[in-house]
C-alpha cells in the first residue's frame, strides 16, 4: 500500500514550498507445510511480517531567470524517514497430532517460544542543491545532503553526500543548422 498527501504552495513567481507525507506498507504471511510421508517429519511453520515506512518532506524551490542568458535554481529541504518492521516466526515441535491439520495448536509437543522481532529505524536528513544554467547550454550543478541515523553510534551517526556535475548541450550550437 502506498499513500501520499502533499501540499504545494507557490509563495512567489520564483519560490514554491512543498510539504509531503507518504506511507509505504505491506503485510506478509508465509506458511510451510510438510506432510506425512515426506522426507522430513510432518510439521507446520508460519512467519508473519508487518512493514511500515513513513516519509516526511519539506522542500523549498527557487527558480529564476536572473538575465536573458542565466537561470538559477536553488533547492533546500529536509526529510525524516521512519521504518518499523515487526515479525513473528513459530513452528510445531515433534510433528503433528492430526495428519493434514496444519496449525500451531496441532503440535505433538509444546512449541518452542516464537522468534519475535521489532525493528525501528529513523533517518533525518537535510539537503540543498544549486544549479546555474547559461544560455540553456552550459549547466553547473552542486548538491549536498547530510543524514543522521538512529542505527549508528550517537557519536558517529552523521554522514554527508556531496555531488558536483556539469553539462554541455551541444545541440544548442546547431539551432540554425538544417
Amino acid at each position: 500500500t502506498l499513500g501520499i498527501v502533499s501540499l504545494n504552495y507557490q509563495l512567489t513567481d520564483a519560490i514554491n514550498i512543498l510539504g509531503r507525507i507518504s506511507l509505504d506498507s505491506y503485510d506478509q504471511l508465509q506458511e510451510e507445510r510438510n506432510g506425512f510421508g515426506s522426507v522430513n517429519i510432518a510439521s507446520y511453520s508460519r512467519f508473519n511480517l508487518t512493514f511500515r515506512e513513513y516519509n516526511y518532506d519539506l522542500i523549498a524551490n527557487f527558480d529564476k531567470d536572473v538575465s536573458e542568458n542565466l537561470n538559477i535554481k536553488v533547492l533546500a529541504g529536509g526529510n525524516l524517514r521512519q521504518n518499523r518492521q515487526n515479525s513473528v516466526f513459530a513452528q510445531t515441535n515433534g510433528g503433528l497430532v492430526v495428519p493434514r491439520l496444519y496449525s500451531l495448536a496441532n503440535s505433538l509437543n509444546p512449541i518452542t517460544p516464537p522468534i519475535e522481532s521489532d525493528q525501528r529505524v529513523e533517518v533525518g536528513g537535510v539537503f540543498a542543491g544549486f544549479t546555474l544554467t547559461w544560455k540553456n547550454m552550459l549547466i553547473l550543478d552542486v548538491t549536498g545532503r547530510n543524514d543522521q541515523s538512529s542505527t549508528l553510534p550517537s557519536d558517529n551517526n552523521s554522514f554527508f553526500y556531496p555531488s558536483f556535475s556539469g553539462g554541455f548541450v551541444f545541440s544548442q550550437l546547431l539551432q540554425n543548422v538544417d
